[in-house]
């Protein structure tokens, strides 16, 4: 009889333990599977990033480009201390499909797309250390301050503009 229950728990043992590693492969899947779901409260300059944000109707782009223009494009730095870890430039549109297209239409005219990719309604180009070297965390917090001063003045002027017409008419 004591043999039986020996044999019985370690037959328990070893189900508990096949479950276990089941379901620490099940969540390492998912979790490499699921990939960042970026949406607008990624891009927020904190502790670890800085984030320079540009609407599409303040990039110079020709008509012939206009079908593949982003709605807004992202820079994030990613710091340490003062040093800048990385880059990478998120190219905003639409719709996913609209990214899909942005994509293939670049990859067709030849451009450049080594170390990008589309996720979601994003096309994230990854910035190569030659991009960003010799800049500082100091000099990147000043760039985003400085073109968000001028964000600002704009909104402030445009905001003027039109109070101005009304007034007038």
């Amino acid at each position: 009889m004591a043999k039986k229950t020996k044999d019985n728990k370690k037959l328990i043992i070893g189900i508990c333990s096949a479950v276990a590693v089941i379901v620490v492969v099940v969540v390492a899947i998912i979790l490499a599977t699921r990939g960042t779901n970026l949406d607008d409260s990624y891009f927020v300059s904190d502790g670890t990033k800085y984030v320079l944000t540009v609407e599409s109707d303040e990039l110079d782009f020709s008509e012939d480009e206009a079908e593949y223009t982003p709605i807004k494009t992202h820079i994030v730095y990613t710091y340490s201390g003062d040093e800048i870890t990385g880059m990478k430039t998120y190219a905003e549109y639409s719709s996913p499909e609209s990214a899909k297209a942005a994509f293939e239409a670049l990859k067709s005219a030849g451009e450049e797309t080594e170390g990008a990719e589309v996720n979601g309604k994003y096309i994230v180009m990854t910035n190569t250390p030659d991009q960003y070297e010799g800049m500082t965390s100091a000099d990147v917090k000043q760039q985003v301050e400085v073109m968000e001063m001028l964000k600002n003045m704009n909104l402030d002027n445009n905001k003027t503009e039109s109070t101005t017409e009304t007034e007038t008419e």
